[in-house]
């Protein structure tokens, strides 16, 4: 428990990272080019 006391801040940074590379990629669509992400660049 201590160790999620000291790193939340980077659980929470992961957290965030994984969801916006699955909301920025995945159903919406958003600014993902068609022909899905050459290069895979963010």
């Amino acid at each position: 428990m201590e160790w999620l006391a000291e790193n939340w801040f980077w659980i929470l940074v992961g957290i965030a990272f994984v969801g916006m590379h699955m909301f920025g990629h995945g159903g919406h669509g958003g600014q993902d080019n068609p022909d899905k992400h050459p290069g895979h660049r963010h």
